[in-house]
């Protein structure tokens, strides 16, 4: 391999082949993969990334082009109570790809450790030899530049936003043919707009679009993760939303088209943890390239684990900074979104305050991402940071959702009320918390995506996540909501007619209050 530019990092395309880039500062080795079809199996050939500046190793190949399967070999050492988890028999994805090939198999060669069955149980002490290229999704070479994009640019005062999963905002939808069910080509669907125009809807907020995988629990109980909560890549589409064998060209023109009607598209993304799970989890990409820089550890091979999902990416690091940065700037240059909703965002710092993070102030500091919109879902599993972040930050206002909430509901259930000093508040712009930032910095909303939607709240006092096998342990148990005196669905034409009022109630009272309203997908 001949030097390749060491200031891009990932797989980039010139004009007579591929440079590739990544960073890793403890690795004694690096091998790049690449594989090829020859007789309908995929063959595998190697090439040691001879050429290293500081922890970027590089090199650049000649002849290679867009749609050339590829992947990682990183050798090091193995010393888990350390924390440190090289293994080179473990084919790893590039954490810059912006395209995966193959799917996960939940087989035991997908972890580092000597692991005895699919979820992983067995010695975490033992390095396993065993080779996992067969069972892991393969980084593809891409070529998609920053283009040209016509954005509505909104003012926040005028936005409405309307919080939607891909699959399922028009996965029932007949005027869509079939096969574009579900898909990013159905979010440009003319039905899809009209429907989006008629509710007043400025801004498509979509649940996660990065690739992600099923959590091997999860996977063992026959279940999927159907929310993508779980990225294997934070700049990568996830392939499953396709109707086309190109899904960033699929998303790009339903943007372009959401954007003609006037319609932003925010990007919910999550850079607070990955699907690497626990020190226990399978071996993908950080975990195998450089565990102790990209998760955050107690120095004796345990992760710190502030967002329940196993690890927590080590997002104030100065290479994280860089490569969340990076990515964002590709959704917004290259995919053409118009903001971002982070997931547990104070899970992406360490300091005291997001007012001096290192990451929100290279978000404030770059010259592109501070002209969009961001929001931050302002708590993870051990912090709670409601009115703390810095312009041109809003956030998530589960304050006013409870107020509302209890307002109409939960004061109706107990029989009887506290006055109306909270909903007054929240209705009037939640100064008490936002202070001199003004009510915009609010994001108003009843319901989301992660709990019960309008419906529930006046059909349901408990939550019914039996389904999920989970004992129904899964879920905010306490919910504030009424269930108008019947559990469930009724013909009740009485009960029915109450509770068709109280939606109504609740959803003019978002939609009146001062802030940015939040519609959850079908309320």
């Amino acid at each position: 391999m001949l030097p390749a530019d060491p200031r891009t990092l990932g797989a980039t395309v010139t004009d007579g082949g591929t440079n590739f880039a990544i960073w890793s500062n403890a690795a004694d080795a690096i091998e790049l993969c690449l594989f090829n079809e020859v007789n309908g199996a995929l063959v595998e050939t190697r090439f040691a990334m001879s050429h290293r500046n500081g922890p970027i190793w590089h090199g650049y190949l000649a002849g290679v082009r867009p749609g050339q399967r590829y992947g990682y070999r990183v050798y090091g050492p193995w010393a888990p109570e350390r924390g440190v988890r090289f293994n080179a028999a473990k084919l790893l994805i590039d954490p810059y790809t912006h395209v995966l090939d193959g799917e996960l198999s939940h087989v035991p060669e997908i972890y580092g450790h000597s692991a005895l069955d699919a979820t992983g149980d067995g010695d975490l002490s033992v390095r396993d030899d065993r080779d996992s290229a067969s069972f892991v999704p393969y980084s593809v070479v891409s070529d998609h530049r920053v283009r040209e994009v016509n954005r509505p640019l909104v003012p926040w005062a005028k936005t409405i936003i309307y919080e939607a999963h891909v699959q399922g905002i028009t996965a029932k939808n007949s005027s869509i043919d079939e096969n574009e069910r579900g898909t990013y080509k159905g979010l440009g669907h003319p039905s899809t707009i009209a429907h989006l125009k008629s509710l007043g809807v400025t801004a498509l907020e979509l649940l996660p679009v990065a690739a992600s995988v099923t959590e091997p629990a999860i996977y063992s109980r026959g279940r999927k993760n159907y929310w993508g909560y779980n990225s294997i890549a934070f700049s990568a589409l996830n392939n499953d939303y396709a109707c086309t064998d190109d899904p960033i060209k699929e998303l790009q023109d339903s943007i372009d088209h959401l954007h003609n009607a006037g319609i932003e598209v925010i990007l919910d993304v999550v850079y607070n943890h990955t699907a690497e799970g626990g020190v226990g989890g399978p071996t993908l990409s950080y975990k195998g390239i450089d565990n102790k820089a990209y998760y955050r550890n107690d120095g004796h091979g345990n992760y710190v684990d502030v967002t329940g999902c196993g690890n927590t990416f080590a997002a104030s690091n100065p290479h994280s900074v860089r490569q969340i940065i990076d990515s964002l700037r590709w959704w917004i240059e290259v995919v053409g979104v118009d903001g971002f909703r982070f997931d547990l965002a104070t899970a992406l710092y360490t300091s005291s305050s997001a007012f001096n993070s290192s990451l929100m102030s290279a978000i404030e500091a770059d010259s592109v991402l501070r002209n969009f919109k961001m929001i931050a879902e302002p708590w993870d599993m051990t912090r709670y940071a409601l009115g703390d972040f810095p312009h041109p930050w809003r956030e998530w206002n589960d304050a006013y959702r409870d107020s509302v909430r209890q307002f109409w509901l939960g004061d109706l259930v107990r029989g009887f009320g506290e006055g109306v000093s909270d909903i007054a508040n929240s209705i009037s712009g939640s100064s008490s918390i936002f202070y001199y930032r003004g009510p915009t910095s609010s994001i108003n909303f009843i319901a989301a995506h992660d709990g019960f939607t309008v419906h529930d709240l006046v059909t349901y006092n408990e939550k019914n996540n039996a389904s999920n096998m989970e004992n129904n342990a899964d879920g905010n148990t306490s919910n504030r909501s009424w269930n108008v005196g019947i559990e469930g669905e009724t013909n009740d034409p009485t009960v029915n007619e109450l509770r068709h009022r109280l939606k109504k109630s609740l959803l003019a009272t978002l939609m009146l209050s001062s802030g940015v309203p939040m519609l959850n997908m079908g309320d």
